[in-house]
């Protein structure tokens, strides 16, 4: 007889099998859970590095690029604001600059401005020179700043001994200058009476000599246009019938102010000595220091009184002309000659 399983057996051999089954379905699903939470996207401590995968690495490239163009982007923009800030500070800069100098030109010009109304207020009175005497010409000239106070009126006049002046002019500028021989005498040994005293005939001597065309040629040629010569000299008490010798205003500053620019040069320097040693002094020398160094020639003539000269003072030197006519009251004129000379060393 054959051997027969015990149907218990058999059951527990079922629930065997059941176990077994369950226990592989239960690792089986197990394992299924622990893949799929491992791959799951919401683990937050996993760290991706570039290598990890290539699209880590395209995103972080296209990170950096944007990183980089906003760096750019914003160090462009800061370059841009520095460049626009210091062309700001240096227009601001120039334009300070620029207002300093503009204010310094206008403080320049406001001083200029002021000088130059500070030399148009100050002027020189001529009223008591004009009313001395029918018709007045004056003119002082200051050769340190320009200065020049004019009665502008010039014209052809009658010159008196004022001429000598030009005819020592003359003489000077020839040959050998003051050692010239005229009978038996040094020219000087002329000259000195006939501008320091009015001499006149030491006067007429000269217009002999060189004789009045040359003379009034020369006078022409020099610029002197309305000085000429045409008489030899008479006495102041003789009535002239003749043409007169005449000059004017223009004339006579023109030669005193050659004699000054000239006074280190000859023939000047002789002219400039001679002239200081004026003797007759009561015009424009009368009222002035005796200190006062002046070199003038002085002319007299039947209702005429003329001066005119260098005045030397150390400060302000200043050459004056001073011619007259129609004088009717000879101290009078004088007088206003010597307070208008006395004024003008006073003007600064």
């Amino acid at each position: 007889m054959g051997k027969h399983t015990d149907p218990n057996e058999k059951s527990k051999g079922k629930y065997v099998v059941i176990g077994l089954a369950a226990l592989l379905l239960a690792g089986g699903a197990y394992f299924g859970m622990t893949r799929v939470f491992n791959n799951s996207p919401e683990k937050p401590k996993e760290t991706v590095t570039a290598k990890d995968t290539p699209s880590s690495s395209k995103e972080k490239t296209a990170s950096s690029s944007k990183k980089k163009a906003a760096k750019k982007k914003t160090t462009t923009s800061s370059t841009k604001k520095a460049k626009k800030k210091k062309t700001t500070e240096s227009s601001k800069k120039k334009k300070t600059k620029e207002s300093s100098t503009s204010k310094k030109q206008e403080s320049s010009e406001k001083k200029a401005s002021t000088k130059a109304k500070k030399k148009t207020t100050a002027n020189l009175d001529a009223a008591a020179l004009t009313q001395s005497a029918g018709k007045v010409y004056y003119d002082v000239y200051y050769f340190k700043d320009k200065q020049d106070f004019s009665s502008k009126n010039s014209e052809q006049t009658v010159a008196a001994n004022v001429i000598e002046l030009f005819i020592m002019d003359y003489a000077l500028a020839q040959n050998d200058g003051g050692n010239q021989v005229i009978q038996d005498k040094k020219l000087t040994e002329w000259l000195t009476p006939m501008i320091q005293k009015n001499d006149i005939n030491a006067t007429n001597v000269l217009i002999d000599h060189y004789g009045m065309d040359k003379l009034n040629e020369y006078f022409k040629a020099q610029g002197y246009p309305d000085t000429q010569i045409n008489r030899r000299m008479v006495d102041i008490n003789v009535r002239i019938t003749e043409d007169d010798n005449y000059t004017s205003l223009n004339d006579c500053m023109k030669l005193l102010k050659k004699i000054y620019d000239n006074r280190e040069k000859e023939p000047q320097k002789t002219m400039l000595e001679i002239l200081k040693g004026q003797v007759i002094r009561t015009k424009i020398p009368q009222k002035l220091p005796e200190n006062t160094a002046v070199a003038n020639i002085t002319g007299e003539q039947q209702n005429v009184e003329n001066d005119i000269g260098l005045v030397l003072t150390e400060d302000n030197p200043f050459a004056i002309v001073v011619l007259t006519k129609e004088v009717t009251d000879i101290v009078k004129t004088r007088t206003a000659i010597a307070d208008f000379s006395l004024a003008a060393t006073k003007l600064k």
